[in-house]
């Protein structure tokens, strides 16, 4: 009984044994477990895919913000994820991975005086000014071309633009659908319509990544590592014969601009029979989303007529006092760079982007950009001076001369938005409120309410106004007149 039992105890131990080859394909099924269950979130609203590719059909759509895990395939720049019980591919661009990520970064320094902000965007408060040389920690978020900081005790964002990294980490690049060129300025923006906010403007030319998305005749990109939205009309992809496109129609009776494409939206204004329109982009309801005057709106198609794209009307004259600010646009970009560069100017890539900026938009309102400009490159000292090396003010804009009010006196971003706050300025001084500012323009200048207070809006026709009301020189018209002669 005794060798009996022991024989039993002996086989009962061998059966717990498990035989060492019947291990070889746990541990691989346990990595893949834990490789399957990290998980990642949407950074904007994504389609969830059948397959891994855009000609997939469309299973739902994953809100900004939401959690997926991800299920272990890769491919075409797709993930394979599981979103609410359902399992599908998902544009890896829109994916931030949850597990933690180390970077090699962890501060970085100031280039220049840089404003220390609330919030990712210049439009929030400014906490304090970071000197030149500065160095900021980073703590790891990165939103609208603002980086997440502290310095000083402070915690806030500081544009990108301006941060000098000892060893720049690589952004990821996104696995591209294809490949995109833009076939005019283009607004990259927030979203897929003109009413979100324009992140950057992309100049004709420049090369996007389509990043997955379609939606209301607007492509999502990524465009210098931003993502955002362009028209999709004005975007040749690669490996596709660009079809021709109009920018421009006429209106063939009197037609109201109105703030939605249909009969109840709100009359923004009455294009006259005859006037010239810019085509924005969309369609809907039989309605066309126009540009006139510098308002943006909705035209009724029926009574556009279509043709090719005219330019705007431009002019050789001279320039003089007497010279009305709404006018023909003169000059162009590269005289006023070559200008630029000859005179020294600092910060030339603002300068540049300044200056696209005002040909941009300034003959869109109706202004001629090239009086803008000849503006900027005065009160500057062709843009020499310390109003547009550290703080990008391109026009004497909160300058008064009082040592308080002119430490006050605001910082742009960049010359893009230093060229809309002049402009937006420009279009207080010569409208006032009986035309309404553009889109692009609204919040840009944060001394635009002062022209009101000063009895000033709408009281500019010419040159020769500005002196006494935009300065307070009353040789102030002469000398933006010889100063646009010399750049012209």
């Amino acid at each position: 009984m005794r060798t009996f039992g022991r024989r039993i105890l002996l086989l009962l131990i061998l059966a717990s044994i498990v035989v060492p080859g019947s291990l070889i394909g746990t541990p691989s099924r346990i990595v893949a477990q834990a490789e399957t269950t990290n998980t990642a979130t949407t950074t904007d609203r994504l389609n969830l895919r059948t397959g891994p590719a855009l000609s997939y059909a469309v299973i739902t759509v994953i809100p900004l913000g939401a959690s997926v895990t991800l299920t272990g395939q890769d491919t075409n720049g797709f993930r394979s994820v599981s979103y609410n019980g359902r399992e599908g591919w998902v544009f890896a661009t829109y994916l931030s991975i949850d597990r933690p990520t180390p970077s090699p970064n962890t501060t970085a320094t100031t280039t220049d005086r840089l404003n220390l902000r609330s919030g990712p965007g210049t439009s929030f408060g400014v906490l304090t000014v970071l000197p030149a040389g500065a160095i900021v920690t980073l703590t790891g978020q990165t939103q609208n071309g603002f980086r997440s900081v502290t310095w000083g005790g402070f915690t806030g964002w500081v544009s990108s633009t301006y941060l000098a990294f000892d060893t720049p980490p690589p952004p990821p690049e996104p696995v591209p659908d294809a490949n995109a060129t833009t076939t005019g300025t283009l607004n990259l923006r927030s979203g897929p319509g003109t009413s979100f906010g324009v992140l950057t403007v992309m100049p004709a030319g420049s090369r996007v990544v389509l990043t997955g998305q379609q939606s209301n005749g607007f492509r999502s990109v990524s465009y210098n590592g931003q993502n955002g939205w362009a028209a999709e009309t004005y975007l040749a992809i690669d490996g596709t014969v660009p079809v021709p496109t109009n920018t421009s129609a006429t209106a063939t009776e009197r037609l109201n601009l109105r703030s939605g494409p249909d009969t109840s939206s709100s009359v923004l204004a009455v294009i006259p029979a005859g006037g010239v329109v810019t085509l924005t982009g969309q369609q809907s309801n039989g309605f066309r989303s126009v540009s006139y005057n510098g308002v943006m709106g909705w035209a009724f198609e029926a009574y556009l007529s279509i043709g090719p794209a005219t330019p705007p009307p431009t002019s050789t004259a001279p320039f003089a006092v007497t010279n009305t600010i709404v006018g023909p646009a003169r000059g162009s970009v590269a005289t006023a760079m070559a200008f630029a560069r000859s005179t020294g100017a600092l910060r030339i890539n603002e300068v540049e982007r300044y200056v696209v900026e005002i040909y941009r938009l300034a003959p869109d309102i109706g202004f001629d950009p090239a009086i803008l400009v000849a503006q900027s490159a005065h009160e500057t000292g062709n843009w020499r001076s310390s109003w547009w090396s550290q703080r990008l003010n391109p026009a004497g804009l909160g300058v008064t001369g009082d040592p308080t009010q002119n430490a006050a006196s605001p910082t742009f971003a960049s010359g893009t938005m230093a060229a809309r706050a002049q402009i937006a300025h420009m279009h207080a001084e010569v409208f006032g409120s009986s035309r309404p500012l553009p889109a692009v323009l609204q919040g840009v200048d944060p001394t635009y309410q002062r022209v009101f207070e000063a009895g000033w809006a709408g009281t500019i026709r010419t040159i020769a106004d500005l002196a006494g009301t935009w300065a307070a020189d009353p040789d102030y018209d002469t000398k933006l007149v010889r100063k646009a002669n010399e750049i012209y």
